[in-house]
């Protein structure tokens, strides 16, 4: 009897021991989420407003910057004159811009590429001269090679190879098309769904193609003189890639020990209940 005295008392002591330490471990889990959620919600506006600044009314100039036609764009040249035969020669067009439901893919089809050499091919006019000019100054350089050939015909010409690229710390990254040449930097990210709260808003980087190299170029969204910046305004091919914050790394691996610990704790609960039921 007495042995047998000893060995209940001995599973009771092993029991409270077990539960003590599931407790424990329950009560530091709690203290870290705790943590976690304290850490996750310490921001404040000061690190999440765009454009900051005291006074109530701004009033910043623009500088505004024509881009450069480059290799490897695309461009969409129309003609329009009295003869439309003659002048669907230079109207590439595509079921889906009959239909009008013009998409990036049918764009590229039907749109002139600027080759290596900087050249597009015309049906007729021959190959013309367009890298280093402006989007204007190629549409007059295209009207006068038309003169020679119609009377009265109108030129157009658009840039239909306008991308931007937002990456990093944003809601939904990937590449959008530009229909709008005077599209801006907050445009762009508007497009990708705004930046998460986690993300650097004073180190924003924008790549941008110039010539045969990239320039790197770091932007603080929260000031207000970003809008004078000559990189106010997007080009075709600009990547924007926004950083993310020490704080939110130090939350993920917080979140990542939590998981783990969380695994550990429910494998150590299972196995006091098991013993618990044994023992009973």
């Amino acid at each position: 009897m007495r042995k047998d005295s000893k060995v209940k008392l001995g599973h009771k002591l092993y029991l409270n021991k077990g539960k003590n330490i599931f407790f424990k471990m329950n009560n530091l889990f709690l203290l870290l989420l705790l943590l976690l959620l304290s850490l996750s919600s310490c921001y404040t506006s000061k690190e999440l407003n765009y454009l900051q600044s005291e006074s109530s009314h701004l009033e910043i100039p623009l500088q505004t910057t024509e881009y450069l036609v480059q290799e490897n764009d695309i461009l969409d040249v129309k003609v329009q004159s009295r003869d439309p035969e003659q002048s669907d020669l230079f109207n590439i067009t595509s079921i889906d811009n009959r239909s009008n439901q013009a998409n990036p893919a049918s764009m590229y089809l039907t749109g002139y590429p600027v080759n290596n050499d900087g050249m597009i091919n015309l049906p007729i006019v021959g190959e013309l001269k367009v890298s280093g000019l402006t989007v204007k100054e190629i549409r007059n350089f295209v009207q006068i090679e038309i003169d020679k050939y119609f009377l009265n015909a109108t030129v157009s010409v658009k840039i239909t190879s306008f991308k931007i690229s937002v990456l990093g710390d944003v809601k939904n990254p990937g590449t959008n098309y530009v229909y709008n040449t005077q599209s801006t930097i907050f445009e762009a990210l508007s497009a990708a769904g705004d930046l998460n709260l986690t993300a650097k808003r004073k180190n924003v980087k924008l790549i941008r193609q110039v010539g045969d190299s990239s320039i790197v170029v770091k932007l603080d969204l929260t000031d207000p003189g970003i809008i004078r910046s000559p990189y106010y305004f997007m080009h075709p091919n600009d990547v924007i890639y926004v950083d993310t914050s020490k704080r939110n790394i130090a939350n993920t691996n917080v979140q990542n020990n939590l998981g783990i610990f969380g695994l550990v704790l429910s494998a150590i609960s299972t196995t006091i209940l098991v013993v618990s039921y044994i023992s009973n």
